[in-house]
């Protein structure tokens, strides 16, 4: 390999980089940042999503070209505008180039996801996650999957079958990382809905959902203040 070649692929994986950690730091404020003002928040986020999108922008049209290029550039567009709670049709059009131009990007999968379940479409969300996950196990997409079957239950005839697979995913997100506290909090809600849609009596799953939590706890610094869904 030409010293000239090695350099630029450096270069080239370097302001990739650069725009995957900026990308990276927002959705770090948006889960642990929690102001008394929301506004304030909302004006970080802004602002740094803006500088996320001009490190995008920087990168060379001739490092963007190739379809897995292309496609990481998408992926991580798509993933700066999503960061905010409400739905933008631009986040999912990013996002949706990239996962046709690299079918295998399961982040991207997980991306799309998160941003149809916030216009409603919840067989399209499933849909994106199951694509993900086929190609390989990922905790997150896991997590997301038992997060949405629980959504879906609601009001469903099949209730306690759609819940029993939020367990059953829930508890392969802790398989495949024991020490990741958001992966036991999952598996806590998914148990205590567990117990309340099988009739309350069941107090075995009750005890399982406190042990999940205990268990979140201690695998955590970050503060836990997510809703139970």
């Amino acid at each position: 390999m030409s010293s000239a070649f090695k350099e630029n692929r450096e270069d080239e994986e370097d302001v990739f980089t650069k725009a995957a950690e900026a990308a990276d730091e927002l959705y770090k404020i948006r889960e642990s940042f929690y102001p008394a003002n929301p506004d304030e928040k909302t004006i970080i986020l802004q602002t740094k999503s803006d500088l996320a999108l001009q490190l995008l922008d920087e990168i060379p049209h001739e490092r963007r070209k190739l379809p897995m290029q292309r496609a990481m550039y998408e992926f991580l567009h798509g993933k700066v505008l999503d960061v905010f709670p409400y739905y933008r049709k631009e986040a999912e059009e990013h996002l949706s180039k990239a996962v046709k131009l690299n079918p295998s990007l399961a982040d991207a999968w997980l991306c799309l996801g998160n941003c149809i379940w916030k216009k409603g479409d919840l067989p399209s969300v499933k849909n994106c996650l199951m694509l993900g996950l086929s190609k390989g196990p990922n905790k997150r997409i896991l997590c997301q999957l038992s997060m949405l079957e629980r959504k879906m239950a609601q009001g469903a005839e099949d209730q306690e079958g759609i819940i029993e697979e939020s367990v059953k995913h829930a508890k392969e997100a802790t398989t495949l990382d024991v020490k990741d506290g958001y992966s036991w909090y999952n598996l806590g809600n998914a148990y205590h809905t567990s117990f309340f849609v099988s009739g309350a009596w069941d107090h075995r799953k009750l005890l399982q959902s406190l042990k999940a939590y205990q268990n979140a706890e201690r695998r955590t610094n970050d503060k836990l203040s997510r809703p139970i869904f």
